[in-house]
């Protein structure tokens, strides 16, 4: 368990960093990207028994969120190693790849964001029972939902996922930076979470 809990703090850690690129060097980004990577797979092979366990049932929003991720992140590996500074015989120079890479590392961080919704029940339930009032717990998800709203519309959110600009705004701090992130990830998930827990109650 806390080599698993290890393994998804070093993920977050390093996917915010990853939207912090006006901060970092083209070499340090990718040094990150390749940390990246291997942390995925070691994050797939913890949960292993768990998505062997997935396939077995019937086809699901978080089955298909799960492979849905695996692609765009997969691609967005690959289309970073095709404008690789570290290793140059990969690099093919081409503004179409830098395109597709921005895009499809947007559309993976939203995909970790419902994929991270539909899988924290567990810390959604220890909160609860240790945040026993009521007003207190929901001020506090309402407020983390407020500031992801904020963040969204201050970074230009939805022109990074479409293209239009690069991997994040230069706010002068990495530290704003992150955490603007991080609330943008945290209030997806959350509302995620609620309305799979909704549409379970429905059903």
């Amino acid at each position: 368990m806390l080599k698993r809990m290890i393994v998804n703090l070093l993920l977050l850690v390093c996917t915010l960093l990853e939207f912090s690129k006006v901060y970092l060097t083209p070499e340090v980004h990718e040094i990150i990207g390749i940390v990246l990577l291997i942390l995925m797979v070691v994050h797939v092979m913890q949960n292993r028994k768990y998505i062997q366990s997935k396939q077995k049932t019937t086809f699901n929003i978080l089955y298909v969120t799960n492979i849905l991720l695996f692609v765009t992140f997969i691609t967005t590996i690959i289309t970073g190693l095709l404008s690789s500074q570290l290793i140059p015989m990969l690099n093919i120079h081409t503004i179409t790849t830098n395109y597709l890479h921005k895009i499809l590392a947007y559309i993976t961080f939203l995909l970790i964001s419902l994929h991270l919704g539909l899988n924290i029940n567990k810390i959604i339930i220890t909160f609860n029972k240790k945040v026993q009032n009521p007003y207190l717990k929901h001020s506090i998800f309402i407020i983390i939902i407020i500031v992801g709203i904020i963040s969204f519309i201050q970074l230009d959110f939805f022109n990074h996922l479409i293209g239009n600009v690069g991997f994040s705004t230069n706010n002068s701090n990495i530290i704003i930076n992150i955490l603007q992130y991080l609330s943008i990830l945290l209030s997806i998930t959350l509302i995620t979470n609620y309305l799979d827990n909704k549409i379970k109650n429905i059903n």
